[in-house]
């Protein structure tokens, strides 16, 4: 399926807490014709890499996002805030989790959603928020993280996602590379993987394709099994 044949549309929410901060994003919707009128579809929540120089917009964020979208499920692609026309200042990690919880509830009130399978997928920067929240939201199924920048947890995250995660990792990652990141992922409790995108540095640059592959074979994965 071509990505002329899904459906993208823009869309703003605000950010959680006070003050909030009125955020942008874009919707992809699953063609109609994968989902019969009775059924629910699983919804994504894409959390792009380092907003001082990057968006919503990057080639790995929007590849994978179609990608979803193809495979029937429910996916939104959002601005952090003081990124693109999202408001606010960049925080470097601070407030951008609240950024994140609402996302997800504009993401859950899509028409369609499934309440039970709800999953959120980081690149870099955004896996870090992506495990800095996820933790304290039920409703979170599993995590994707892409190219975890390690350096920003190195006493650990305040609380462990317990739930199923994969980690997506560059051969040649020069920020996490894998010696680093394999004790962290032993450490974790719950199901857990990692997936090597042999060839890729840390941003996934000219290796979309793969990476994007190897993501899509997951989520379709947990999406199928149920109560998890």
């Amino acid at each position: 399926m071509t990505s002329s044949a899904l459906k993208e549309r823009p869309v703003t929410f605000y950010s959680k807490g006070k003050p909030a901060q009125l955020l942008e994003g874009v919707v992809h919707e699953p063609e109609l014709s994968k989902l019969a009128k009775t059924e629910v579809a699983p919804v994504i929540v894409l959390c792009h890499p380092q907003p001082a120089s990057s968006d919503m917009n990057d080639g790995l964020t929007v590849t994978l996002a179609r990608s979803l979208a193809a495979s029937g499920m429910i996916v939104l692609r959002f601005n952090f805030r003081g990124v693109g026309k999202s408001q606010g200042q960049q925080t470097d990690g601070r407030l951008e989790p609240l950024d994140l919880a609402g996302a997800l509830e504009v993401a859950m009130a899509q028409p369609g959603a499934n309440p039970g399978k709800l999953c959120v997928i980081g690149h870099a920067f955004g896996a870090y928020i992506a495990l800095l929240y996820a933790p304290f939201d039920p409703r979170v199924r599993t995590v994707v993280a892409v190219s975890l920048p390690l350096f920003r947890a190195a006493s650990g995250f305040p609380r462990p996602f317990d739930r199923p995660k994969l980690f997506l990792t560059g051969e040649f990652d020069e920020i996490c590379p894998l010696y680093k990141l394999e004790p962290f992922v032993e450490q974790l409790p719950g199901p857990k993987g990692i997936k090597v995108i042999t060839g890729a540095r840390h941003l996934m640059r000219g290796f979309e394709e793969p990476a994007v592959a190897a993501i899509t074979s997951y989520v379709k994965k947990w999406a199928s099994m149920p109560g998890v």
